[in-house]
């Protein structure tokens, strides 16, 4: 597909790019940056250099659209108990060979329009206000980044009621992140596959511009979450923990939170899932390295999926799975015991009927 399809309502000029040499571009969307010659398309393969100029391939192509409890992101400490209107895409800039969702992120859109699921802004922000259950709106699924000039336009729609996020690995340029922030955009969530010494080299990327994006949402207010997928024999050693948990203090809070991730044999990955006692000696790392929050996921019932008080220990949100069992913080967000103060966005249940 060597010509611009005007008639495709998917392929619209993407926020950010610059023209190089010749009928060549460069792709500013994420810190891949491609470089693209005409005709081609980029990574990601969401992206093509029509006449020197950049467009994306997915404008409202959604390949994936539910309701999903916030707890599912994983987000924990924002608005716990409440209902995201989530929805995806096609693609990704990273290759993981764990990738639970490879049917989606390792495919590029529809080749043709009338075979994919198309939304408009308006039917997104629509669809959010009709269910009262829903408290927001996410993109997740695949790389969000991707989505980048549909999302601005979801979130400018979507009103100041709903709070409006992503699930992302963070891999954006800071100018992408800017447009989303300043769409809107509220929270995040964003996946790391290890420290530097594994995912620079394993990936073929730099995570020095994921800290540099995670500051400069933090310093805007940006609610941030952190989920490290930890993989028996890749990222498990002791002293990857141990300088994870020291990057997210130097770089955020001690009170932001981080889930350590139950790996299972995915896509081409084939190594031994997760122990328990793996992903327990990780939360005990984190911990003595002085993070406040620390959370395990993908074991159903275990303790450490609950929020406890860092200064008494008190029980204060209990939780299995995806679902908020019963929540103790007093109204103002203290803890009931020793009044501790838990950076926790207010409780929210409304509950799907």
């Amino acid at each position: 597909m060597n010509t611009l399809n005007t008639d495709d309502p998917r392929i619209k000029q993407s926020y950010l790019f610059k023209k190089m040499s010749g009928d060549s571009v460069q792709c500013l969307t994420c810190r891949r940056m491609c470089v693209i010659q005409e005709g081609e398309i980029g990574k990601c393969k969401t992206r093509r250099n029509f006449e020197g100029k950049l467009y994306t391939l997915q404008y409202g192509d959604v390949s994936s659209y539910s309701l999903n409890p916030i707890e599912k992101k994983p987000a924990y400490h924002y608005f716990p108990g409440s209902t995201a209107l989530t929805l995806g895409s096609w693609g990704c800039n990273f290759e993981c060979d764990w990738c639970l969702n490879w049917d989606i992120t390792k495919n590029p859109p529809p080749e043709k329009y009338t075979d994919a699921s198309l939304m408009t802004p308006e039917k997104v922000a629509e669809n959010a206000s009709f269910n009262p259950s829903i408290n927001g709106v996410c993109f997740s699924f695949n790389e969000p980044t991707l989505s980048l000039e549909f999302a601005v336009d979801v979130f400018q729609l979507v009103t100041n009621d709903y709070y409006k996020m992503i699930v992302t690995n963070g891999y954006m340029t800071g100018e992408a992140l800017d447009y989303l922030i300043s769409a809107g955009m509220t929270g995040m969530t964003v996946s790391f596959k290890g420290t530097e010494n594994v995912v620079d080299c394993l990936l073929d990327m730099k995570l020095k511009y994921v800290w540099e994006n995670l500051q400069m949402a933090y310093q805007r207010s940006i609610h941030i979450e952190l989920v490290y997928l930890l993989i028996p024999t890749i990222n498990d050693d002791e002293e990857f923990i141990r300088d994870f948990a020291q990057d997210v203090i130097k770089n955020l809070s001690v009170n932001t939170p981080v889930h350590f991730i139950r790996y299972f044999p995915s896509y081409l990955t084939r190594i031994e899932k997760t122990s328990i006692s793996q992903l327990q000696k990780a939360h005990t790392i984190a911990k003595d390295e002085g993070l406040n929050f620390v959370y395990l996921g993908n074991i159903p019932g275990h303790p450490f999926q609950s929020t406890y008080c860092p200064n008494c220990s008190e029980l204060l949100i209990k939780r299995n799975i995806f679902s908020v069992i019963f929540n103790s913080l007093t109204e103002k967000g203290r803890c009931p015991k020793c009044n501790q103060v838990i950076p926790i966005y207010p409780y929210k249940p409304v509950y799907l009927t």
